[in-house]
């Protein structure tokens, strides 16, 4: 097999053997349709979730005739002006994966979970990587690590068990699965406040990719309007595919807080929330990233930046564009708009 004879990522798999399942890694953990991957390496449907101009998926793949080994490759693809994925980097990634591995994908495994160098794999941090495995096992129905009884044990009763003691993959494992324990999420919603900080904070990150019923929504919608300060592993647990008015009201009110509002606070809004950005929520948004830029003095970075990943979101981008032209901007974000434009043209001469 040559690097001329493929067209994509997908003929490439499936010519050497294996079965796959494509994980788009941007904005959160979320399973990819095989045909949809193969038509946004084909330029034919943007990425999702791009995050930084790039396209970010995790490749599972194994042997047909032996599915016990699992092999992973995490890639990130970059995007043009469009959102959609540069096909020379895809081929560029094809010619060096075909020129180091060939065929022999699921012969060696060493070779196959380890890439040749090149500019398109990351890492991931240990929390996306135990919420990854986690969902991975959910999804193909494989058995949960190690450790999942003692984790039940502790959300069950709280007082009589040491978190320290509970391995993060196993908290990850049984956290992806909570929409389908009704009997932990009473025990989540009824006990949590009785869980350690550390413990409640790793448990709202590990959900931020499934579906939360409406106990623990309300359970975790408490702990984001905490008046003390803003919880941003709950944000980060309340993200959802689907506007919803209440969180459009809650995050309305989270970013009037000017003695809370941050950096992490609004990036984390853009990065899980972005469904939540219909016209007003939008035009909010980006005035009050204008107050941050200026209060921490970054000369527009915050808000350019901002920008940029956002108005590359498929189904936001109407609505950043319409930011643009809106009479409703105040004249902060007018402000702030204007240096944008002024420092793209700057940049471009």
């Amino acid at each position: 097999m040559s690097a001329t004879s493929i067209e994509s990522i997908s003929e490439f798999l499936l010519h050497a053997g294996t079965d796959f399942r494509i994980f788009d890694m941007g904005r959160g953990i979320y399973p990819v349709e095989t045909q949809a991957f193969l038509d946004m390496e084909n330029g034919q449907l943007a990425p999702p979730r791009p995050r930084q101009q790039h396209g970010w998926f995790a490749v599972v793949f194994w042997d047909r005739q032996a599915t016990t080994q699992h092999y992973i490759w995490f890639v990130k693809l970059p995007v043009d002006e469009r959102g959609l994925i540069v096909s020379a980097t895809r081929n560029h990634f094809l010619q060096i994966i075909v020129d180091a591995l060939g065929e022999s994908l699921t012969d060696d495994s060493d070779g196959a979970q380890q890439l040749p160098d090149n500019p398109y794999s990351f890492v991931p941090t240990q929390a996306q990587m135990a919420q990854f495995n986690a969902l991975v096992r959910k999804h193909l129905a494989q058995p949960m690590s190690q450790g999942t009884d003692a984790v039940h044990q502790y959300l069950t009763a709280p007082q009589q068990h040491d978190w320290q003691s509970l391995p993060l993959q196993a908290i990850a494992d049984v956290a992806v699965r909570l929409d389908k324990t009704p009997e932990l999420i009473t025990a989540v919603r009824d006990n949590f406040e009785q869980y350690s900080p550390d413990f409640q904070n790793a448990l709202m990150e590990y959900v931020e990719s499934i579906a939360l019923p409406d106990a623990l929504v309300n359970c975790f919608m408490a702990r984001a309007q905490d008046p003390m300060i803003i919880h941003l592993s709950a944000l980060r647990a309340l993200t959802t595919t689907q506007a919803d008015p209440q969180l459009q009201d809650m995050l309305s009110a989270l970013l009037e807080r000017d003695d809370q509002l941050s950096i992490d606070v609004v990036s984390v809004i853009a990065g899980r929330h972005y469904m939540q950005f219909d016209t007003a929520l939008t035009l909010k948004f980006f005035d009050r990233v204008a107050w941050l830029d200026d209060k921490q003095q970054l000369n527009g970075a915050l808000f350019s930046g901002l920008f940029s990943d956002l108005v590359q979101l498929p189904p936001l981008r109407p609505t950043m564009l319409g930011m643009l032209r809106s009479e409703e901007r105040s004249a902060r974000l007018q402000a702030a708009i204007g240096k944008l434009f002024t420092q793209t043209r700057e940049q471009a001469q």
